[in-house]
Formats: C-alpha cells, structure tokens, sequence
C-alpha cells in the first residue's frame, strides 16, 4: 500500500469520526427545538382538535430529528465503509 493510499485511509476514518460526532451533537438540539415548536400556542400538537395540515405539520416536525441523525450517521458509515472497503 503506498503513501496516499493510506492517507486517504486515514482522512475517511477522521471524516467518519466527525460525522457521528456531529450528529451526537446535534440531534438532542434539533429535538429540543421542535419540542418547543410543538408545543407553542400557534401550533399546539397535543391538542386533538387540530386541523389535518397542522397534524402534518406536527408530524413532520416530529420525525426531523431523526431523519438528520440518520442521514448523519449513514454519511459516517459511507465514509468508514470507504475507509476500511
């Protein structure tokens, strides 16, 4: 193996290592965030009475989070994949 290759290794692994970092980071906030955006009386989502757009809204501000996690974690993954693959 030469010289660049394993530089290459080594900037992938420190790559992936930041991206699971980040989203350790990041994901309690975003969570945190559209808690408080939730529950503020525009748009109250524990009410049952809301309308069907504000139940969509509801719910797509409700799986956010998690979708940036995943798609943190799985740029991670890529990225040590092409590390070690």
């Amino acid at each position: 193996m030469n010289i660049k290759a394993q530089g290459n290794i080594f900037l992938f692994l420190m790559l992936g290592v930041v991206f699971i970092v980040l989203a350790l980071a990041l994901v309690p906030g975003a969570r945190e965030v559209t808690n408080e955006a939730m529950t503020s009386s525009e748009l109250n989502c524990s009410d049952p009475s809301i309308s069907d757009q504000n139940k969509a809204v509801c719910d797509s501000m409700d799986i956010q989070p998690f979708l940036y996690g995943v798609a943190l974690v799985g740029l991670a993954g890529i990225l040590l994949k092409g590390s070690f693959g």
